[in-house]
């Protein structure tokens, strides 16, 4: 299974990714995102990024494999 990772950049280098082929996420808590890629192509698109001047930097996915409450959410007030 090939190991897959977020790309984490600022809201103005959407565009650039998008440029490049890639779907970025944009969320008001993680900010914009292009999910779940391969490390390779991330590695790729990072430097591909950065180049054009814009900031990128590779995350994990560990917290994805975890509920929610390991990860040090608090339940939700009923």
């Amino acid at each position: 299974m090939a190991d897959l990772v977020d790309i984490v950049i600022p809201a103005n280098g959407q565009t650039a990714a998008e440029a490049l082929g890639l779907k970025v996420h944009r969320s008001v808590t993680t900010g914009a995102r292009v999910r779940q890629i391969t490390r390779e192509e991330a590695e790729i698109a990072v430097e591909c990024l950065r180049d054009w001047g814009i900031s990128a930097r590779i995350v994990e996915n560990a917290h994805r494999e975890r509920p929610a409450l390991e990860r040090g959410a608090t339940p939700a007030a009923q």
